[in-house]
């Protein structure tokens, strides 16, 4: 009898998954620039605003005089580690509205992690060297990705329904809520392709190697 109870229970979890699985679909995005090039980095997201923070724990690394990765999307309320993995310091800093703060010049690992609590673009720096950038996009939802060299991302197991799809880039020109576009799923993957225009950023100078000798 306890036998026939588990394998009982057992047919009802994988009806339940068939079932999760039946109604789910995957969303293909592809994001190319107004001259038809893929555009890498972007974060492609649904917009949606769930309530509860998370606490995800990531890296930002500094080497070679460098951020990596240069864009990072996280879910509301994650920290993100800022080790410095070059023989030299870094001070790391924002000014960004979602996030303001400063990891005052250092090597190894800061003491603590800086949790990033508000939705936005967050722009990264270092205080010693200026063409060190990267960026932290914080998003409102567990749905987003990033898009690959190729300008392709997926948005996976997305139960059936309709969304509204952004993408955002630190060269977008225009907000996110500009390159809104909606989908209805019912169960078959789709596809959706975003052409973005892009406005030019300033590249600061890189300092040579042999800079690092006197010790920054």
């Amino acid at each position: 009898m306890v036998l026939k109870g588990i394998l009982k229970k057992l047919a009802a979890l994988s009806m339940a998954i068939f079932c999760l699985h039946a109604f789910a679909a995957n969303l293909k995005i592809r994001v190319i620039d107004t001259n038809e090039n893929p555009v890498q980095d972007a974060v492609v997201y649904i917009n949606e605003s769930l309530a509860n923070l998370v606490d995800d724990s990531l890296v930002i690394d500094q080497l070679d005089k460098e951020f990596i990765p240069y864009v990072t999307a996280v879910r509301r309320g994650s920290a993100i580690d800022f080790p410095n993995n070059d023989d030299i310091r870094h001070q790391v800093y924002s000014f960004s509205k979602a996030k303001q703060f400063e990891l005052p010049l250092y090597t190894g690992n800061p003491s603590r992690p800086v949790v990033f609590d508000k939705s936005g673009a967050v722009a990264l720096a270092c205080n010693i060297h200026d063409w060190m950038k990267a960026y932290v996009y914080v998003v409102d939802t567990d749905k987003f990705a990033l898009t690959d060299n190729t300008g392709q991302g997926a948005l996976l197991d997305l139960p059936n329904g309709e969304y509204e799809v952004l993408v955002w880039h630190p060269k977008l020109g225009g907000s996110a809520q500009s390159t809104a576009q909606r989908v209805v799923l019912q169960g078959e993957d789709r596809e959706l392709m975003f052409s973005i225009s892009q406005k030019k950023q300033f590249k600061a100078w890189r300092a040579p190697t042999s800079i690092s000798r006197r010790g920054y």
